[in-house]
This record gives structure tokens, sequence and C-alpha cells, in this order.
């Protein structure tokens, strides 16, 4: 059924991520089998030097590690890191660890297998700061087994265990690390804040969240709703399902939806957008979803951005964002004031939730510079400003 579902847009997609993509070796397979290990253990590492980011080669190495699953299984994780050319400083490269949005839920979508690293250019950002970056793929992107997507246990355990492991296998690398997510990854960041009131992890500066994925019974409502927005919906449908098994996936998602998600386990991103664009409503959920019981639960668990964070958050929001707009951010930073964290909260005219061709400005790089200087004065020591009253 795959070609006839696959029109123009999406072959063309289909040849744009052929492209952009490495041969994945048995670099990322995990032994068989894990010999258990403490969270954040080097597996191996290897140079990549396949990596090419705005025309020019970008060096970084490779790391599989282990992380923990939402359940507590010890699982293998892969990522990237990238050090700053020259002598580290003293105390070692400050450290941006990179939680990555939405690139898929296939193995082949781990941005580490990806020419560009799914958005390098960003990254090289950091970099020319003088700070190092490690960018875990999540567990199951790339490596053995599957991904668990947008949950917040297993997301949290793969960045913070990707810090671990990168400072024990790349010497000059400091204690210092601050977190920056998107979309996905904004999510994940904002589970990483809530994990260092809890559980604080050595070195940890705060987070900056751009247009995350937060509250998710409402983020999937108005996925339901809004046509081209339904793949995400698919997609964290179908990790809910890697999270907990028992989910009946055919009382959530309508036969169309399940029809394409095949498309989802093969495909990244780009792929699959065009096969969900034309479904929504009931093409895509069957009638009260939503509230099916361990989907609702599922949803109600992970979503983020209402308990207490540790260390301080900047929360960045573009105005002309659809996919998270900005009316689930206005009310994500006045929860997140109402329960004492502490949030600097920038809203963004004319700033979409992304970048894409003849579409607006992403967040990411409009706020750029406000990025780069909060990030800076976390790692100088000066006290992060607050928008709660």
């Amino acid at each position: 059924a795959e070609p006839a579902l696959c029109d123009q847009a999406c072959q063309q997609a289909r040849a744009m991520e052929a492209r952009n993509a490495l041969p994945r070796t048995g670099f990322y397979d995990a032994p068989d089998p894990l010999p258990p290990r403490p969270a954040g253990t080097p597996i191996r590492t290897e140079p990549a030097n396949d990596n090419v980011v705005e025309g020019r080669p970008l060096p970084a190495t490779r790391i599989l590690y282990h992380s923990r699953t939402s359940k507590g299984r010890d699982v293998a994780a892969s990522g990237v890191v990238l050090v700053p050319p020259g002598t580290p400083p003293e105390g070692g490269w400050p450290v941006v660890v990179d939680a990555h949005g939405t690139s898929g839920i296939g193995r082949n979508c781990a941005p580490s297998l990806m020419r560009d690293l799914y958005h390098g250019d960003q990254l090289s950002r950091f970099l020319e700061r003088g700070w190092a970056v490690v960018a875990p793929d999540y567990a199951g992107l790339g490596t053995t087994g599957r991904h668990e997507f947008f949950d917040k246990t297993a997301a949290t355990n793969d960045v913070i265990n990707a810090m671990r492991s990168a400072r024990e296998a790349i010497p000059g690398l400091s204690t210092r690390w601050v977190v920056w997510g998107h979309s996905q990854g904004g999510h994940a960041a904002l589970a990483v804040a809530e994990r260092q009131h809890a559980t604080p992890e050595p070195g940890y500066l705060g987070s900056v969240v751009t247009s995350p994925g937060a509250d998710l019974p409402a983020t999937m409502e108005l996925m339901a709703t809004t046509p081209g927005l339904g793949v995400f919906l698919a997609l964290v449908t179908a990790g809910a399902k890697v999270s907990q098994p028992s989910l009946p996936l055919g009382q959530v998602l309508a036969p169309p939806a399940l029809a394409r998600l095949n498309f989802g386990r093969t495909h990244c991103l780009p792929v699959v957008s065009t096969v969900y664009s034309g479904i929504s409503g009931d093409q895509l959920v069957r009638p009260g979803a939503l509230r099916q019981p361990d989907f609702a639960r599922h949803l109600a668990d992970n979503s983020v951005g209402r308990k207490p964070v540790g260390g301080p958050v900047l929360l960045l929001q573009g105005e002309a964002d659809v996919v998270t707009p900005r009316w689930l951010a206005d009310r994500l930073a006045t929860d997140m004031c109402e329960s004492g964290s502490h949030v600097d909260y920038r809203t963004y005219p004319g700033l979409g939730h992304d970048t894409h061709p003849g579409q607006v400005v992403g967040i990411d790089d409009g706020a750029m510079p406000d990025i780069l200087a909060w990030t800076a004065d976390r790692f100088t020591g000066e006290p992060a400003p607050s928008s709660c009253s």
C-alpha cells in the first residue's frame, strides 16, 4: 500500500531524506545481551568525519551509551559530541546538551545519522562560542529498540545519561551544563528541569526551552482537529504504544491513520508529514480517542510544566507558531510561575515553530541571539531574570 500513499511530495521528501542520510553501521547495534552497567556508562565511541554543516565539515565523535527506558530497563542510546577546536579552557569546555525536536520514530531518524546533524547549523553557533555540544539521538533512534516518543521519563534519562557518558568518554568537558530543547526537545528539556528539582544532577545550570509540547492532552486535541498536524498525534500514539504495550492502537487511530503508520517506522518526519497531510478529524482518530483510558493517562502522565523545576528556565515562543501556538505557551508560563519555578518567558512576533521553505523564520533561528546570551550568562554565573511577578 505504500506506493499508493506516497504522492509526488512524498517522493521528493524521500529523495531529500536519502541524500542527507549516513549509513547506519554496526556501531549503532547494541551488544546482545547488553551487559548491565550504571546509567551513563559509555559503550563505545568512534570519530565521525562525514557530517557537513553550511558547506563545511563538522568533525564529531559518535557515542553509544547506557541509558534507561521509562520503566528503568537498561538500554543503549546513541548520539554525537561536538568539541570546539583548540585547547579546552581551565575547567573544561562548558557543555550544551541538545534535546532535538521531532525527527521521527524510525531507527534511521537519529540526527547523528544525518549528514547535517538535523540542525547542525544551530549547533555550530554554540561551538563558535567555545561550548561543547552533547547531542543525544534518544533511545530507539539509531540504536536497537523502539523510540518512546514523548515519554518524559525516557527522554530525561537519555539527555542526562548522554551528558554523563560524554563527560566520561571525551576529554576536556566541563562539569557545567545547560540543556537546550526545541518542540519534542522542549518537552524533554522541561522534563529534565523537573528532574533537577527532585534529583539534582551536578553542574546543571538551567534549560532553554523553545516551542515545547508541554500540555499533551491540549496539544493532541489541537493536532486532531487541525489539518496538517495529525502526523504528530500519530507519532505520539506510536510512542505511547512502545511505553505502554497494552495500549490498543486501533481504539485511538482511525484506519487511514493506522495504514500510514508504517511510514513512520521506516521514514522520518519530512516524509511522514506528507503522508499524513491530508487526514484529520475522523480520518485520523476514533471518536473519543483522547479519552481512551490508557491513552488519556499516558498523555496526562507525560505532560510537563506544572511541577516545580530546578534551576532557571528560558521559555521562548514564536507568535506565528501554528504547531504549538502561543496560547499554549502563555498558559505554560503561567503554570510554571504558579508552581514557584524560575522562568523567563519571551515571545517573538512573526516567528513560527520551525524553519521550512516558504514559511516564516523559526523560533530557534530568530531567537538565537537571546539563546546564546542567556546561556553565556549561566556559564559566567550571572543571576537569571524571571518573568514571574
